[in-house]
């Protein structure tokens, strides 16, 4: 695991209805040096969020409070949780929250179903007469720790300790969608940072190899050597963002390096991982195309990757991007054309 300081510890109460939960939580803790920790029940979003500092006047932007606004440069809080796999135990919502990060605490309080650990987006494809399969992502944990500008994600770190239960789930969308063969792991987060204590990779690989589908690992991470042994590496490809130097040091604060996250590709592909690379995204700051060419010959002279993907930033507005970025941080001419 990362070395890191989390500002509050919350556990939510149900993780000690579930054995399995309680003892990953002790590893977890463990990990983190045994910080000291609140036990909530389904009361208790307000304090979490308040810890959080999701407050309801910050700036929402293309649905995203997002982090380089403020340049949060410290850990965010982390819950502890589990899924609610039984209708009744569900708490609603009522209380209604601007700040997005404060709602999506309040609803991991309340509780979750372990469709939230789903997103399909490809749903209707068996009855379509062609087989391209669009892109579907599992995740169990929800928030991030690595402070990118552009993301929406920190603040808060929501773990859903029932991994197990979560690989069982999954076995049954194997069953109902045979067709879908890869899945993402993770958008909502970066789940190496966490391991092996959390251990979703020794649970996860193993399901995924038994089942004959493949999981991809989706990371910025450097923190892979307990990857290195599994046995499940035909099945768990891996796949990192990478981006310029000045991007990784000034935008994606709290990340690897491009050579870390070049050195873990290359150790991966060494033990036997199929690895993939994506400049994603792609942040237009000045200088960006020179440094891109000297990523673009590190990246090759590291690693072979199986595919090597390109996506500039979007999904938000000029005004958005220039108070994020600053301005008279991005290239003049793309500016220019954003504009």
């Amino acid at each position: 695991m990362y070395k890191l300081n989390p500002r509050r510890v919350f556990v939510h109460r149900r993780v000690y209805d579930n054995p399995k939960a309680a003892a990953r939580l002790e590893r977890m803790l463990d990990g983190l040096g045994n910080p000291a920790f609140d036990v909530i029940d389904e009361n208790g979003a307000d304090e979490v969020i308040a810890a959080a500092g999701c407050r309801e006047e910050l700036t929402v932007q293309s649905s995203r409070v997002r982090q380089g606004i403020e340049k949060i440069d410290a850990d965010p809080v982390f819950l502890f949780n589990t899924f609610v796999w039984e209708q009744d135990r569900m708490q609603p919502v009522t209380k209604k929250y601007a700040n997005p990060r404060a709602r999506s605490v309040a609803q991991a309080v309340a509780g979750m179903r372990p469709a939230y650990g789903r997103r399909e987006q490809s749903n209707g494809l068996d009855d379509r007469p062609y087989v391209c399969q669009g892109g579907w992502s599992i995740h169990s944990i929800n928030g991030c720790v690595h402070r990118c500008d552009y993301c929406g994600l920190g603040y808060a770190v929501n773990f859903m300790l029932d991994v197990e239960a979560f690989a069982e789930d999954l076995e049954r969308v194997f069953r109902e969608h045979p067709h879908q063969m890869l899945y993402r792991y993770d958008l909502s987060s970066d789940y190496p940072c966490f391991e092996p204590e959390y251990g979703a990779s020794e649970v996860l690989g193993e399901c995924f190899q038994r089942n004959g589908k493949y999981l991809l690992v989706y990371t910025k991470s450097n923190n892979v050597d307990h990857l290195l042994d599994l046995p499940y590496k035909e099945h768990m490809p891996c796949y990192w963002t990478v981006a310029t130097d000045t991007q990784c040091s000034q935008i994606e604060r709290g990340t690897p390096n491009l050579d870390e996250r070049l050195e873990a590709m290359r150790k991966c592909q060494q033990a036997g991982y199929t690895v993939r690379a994506g400049f994603s995204p792609i942040i237009p700051h000045v200088g960006w195309r020179e440094e891109a060419t000297t990523a673009l010959e590190k990246l090759f002279a590291a690693a072979t990757p199986d595919t090597v993907r390109l996506w500039v930033v979007s999904m938000m507005t000029c005004p958005e991007a220039e108070q994020i970025f600053g301005a008279d941080n991005l290239d003049p001419r793309m500016l220019e054309a954003m504009r």
